[in-house]
């Protein structure tokens, strides 16, 4: 297990979201492959599922494991509820990003667009070809390997797996060589949502490290 700054650290890399260098002729083949995972993620409306999370080190020696919620929504909307070991939350309501730390009792808000150009995991939910730009995607089996092109954020690469174009895992590779798999389960697609799922209200007494100013 992490030390409790560790573990907040190694939380906020798994939610909130190059070591491959590609040569000229692997990047014609990541072209042609993103159209593919776009497509895939655009039959998305809605997802909820809950999840396990599992984090090794860079030896592939396990560190922590988590487990919560998940909830996303076309576009750019995102509910990340982590219950155990510690509760967070992380809710993108397309302009701005809140990750809520309950044992704290603080909340830090960031420009989503921000967060997207450092965390692979935001292209999720997002249609943007700006965004995208900013990004390399290989196919490999049932997976997308997903590399930010600025090798500037703490997110290395994101793995998504399908099967039967349904997502199923998700894998983030941090700057520190530490791997987050996150397994979805009971997955719910293109259901409607409540209308205030993605909205957030600051509880009284709790402190505000607002990163937009």
């Amino acid at each position: 297990m992490y030390p409790l700054s560790q573990h907040k650290h190694a939380t906020r890399l798994g939610m909130a979201l190059c070591l491959l260098l590609f040569t000229s002729s692997t990047l014609a083949e990541v072209i042609n492959d993103k159209p593919a995972l776009r497509g895939l993620l655009a039959k998305i409306n809605t997802l909820q599922a809950s999840f396990t999370q599992v984090v090794n080190d860079s030896e592939g020696q396990p560190l922590q494991s988590s487990s919560g919620n998940l909830i996303l929504q076309q576009p750019d909307r995102v509910y990340w509820q982590v219950l155990v070991p510690d509760e967070t939350l992380l809710i993108a309501n397309g302009e701005r990003v809140f990750y809520v730390d309950e044992f704290v009792e603080q909340v830090s808000i960031f420009s989503q667009k921000d967060m997207i150009s450092n965390n692979p995991l935001m292209l999720l939910t997002s249609s943007d070809d700006e965004v995208w730009e900013q990004f390399s995607v290989v196919q490999q089996n049932l997976a997308y390997v997903v590399t930010p092109i600025n090798n500037e954020g703490q997110i290395t690469q994101l793995t998504l797996r399908f099967i039967q174009d349904e997502l199923t895992q998700f894998t983030l590779l941090d700057n520190q060589g530490q791997v987050s798999q996150f397994t979805l389960n009971g997955t719910v697609l293109n259901m409607p949502l409540p209308i205030n799922q993605f909205s957030y209200a600051i509880p009284e007494g709790f402190s505000v490290d607002d990163q937009t100013q």
